[in-house]
């Protein structure tokens, strides 16, 4: 049995790198101008997938092709609206507390793994239909329980708290408050693996440091909204079927 998550809105674009080592044009500055408004009640959705129509190429979010390096925000935004196939490995901070964070798309088949606390939390999910097909839950050195179901909406809550680091929404809050800012800047910088991405970076008063880097592909590297923070450090373009597929399930 699939399990959506609860009051499941529209899913996200994940943000991925077709292929390593990207390159681009050295790094320049921009002028900062509004990027569209977030979308959604309450502007962060619960997923960073985007799985509208099962289309994996749209980049109709800014009404635009992607571009690299962007030339603005809004060029920003496009390049975060790809959606290729890929793994992703983040350090994140959510809440005051670290953690690590694992985003995969192969076709149809999308993974989010997080882990805090000493548990980690695997959801596989099929992206025709916007369903939790499995989830997995590690606590400490125990063996991974597996279920075709959520259990206790752990599944939804590491949807969530992806969605919270680099969702497409908080994309486009970030660049939204950077270009609010007195020294918001667009440039592009080298980031994990080293690829070059385009980076839009501010200082908010009342938030602190801004930072939202997208690769050319599509593969947001960094996105930082004061102590919210997702950095990703390993970047693949291949995925391990067998990562989407874990045995044992019951």
């Amino acid at each position: 049995m699939r399990t959506r998550p609860k009051l499941l809105l529209p899913l996200l674009a994940l943000a991925m790198m077709a292929g390593c080592g990207e390159s681009g044009t050295p790094g320049q500055t921009a002028t900062i101008a509004p990027p569209p408004p977030a979308t959604g009640a309450n502007a962060v959705t619960i997923s960073p997938f985007d799985t509208t129509g099962g289309d994996t190429t749209s980049t109709d979010v800014t009404n635009g092709q992607p571009i690299f390096p962007a030339p603005d925000p809004r060029g920003v935004l496009t390049l975060a609206a790809q959606h290729p196939d890929g793994r992703i490995v983040y350090a994140t901070v959510l809440d005051g507390t670290q953690g690590e964070m694992i985003i995969a798309r192969l076709g149809n088949s999308g993974l989010i793994a997080t882990t805090r606390d000493a548990k980690t939390v695997r959801v596989g999910i099929d992206l025709t239909d916007s369903s939790i097909v499995w989830v997995c839950v590690t606590t400490g050195a125990d063996t991974p329980k597996c279920r075709t179901h959520d259990f206790e909406s752990e599944g939804a809550n590491a949807l969530a708290s992806a969605a919270l680091l680099v969702g497409e929404d908080r994309v486009r809050q970030i660049a939204a408050r950077v270009a609010g800012t007195s020294d918001g800047t667009l440039e592009v910088q080298t980031r994990a693996n080293k690829v070059d991405a385009s980076c839009l970076r501010g200082t908010d008063t009342g938030v602190g440091n801004l930072l939202i880097c997208v690769s050319p592909s599509g593969f947001v590297t960094d996105a930082q909204e004061g102590a919210t923070i997702a950095r990703a450090s390993e970047v693949s373009p291949t995925v391990d079927p067998d990562e989407l597929n874990p045995a044992g399930l019951g």
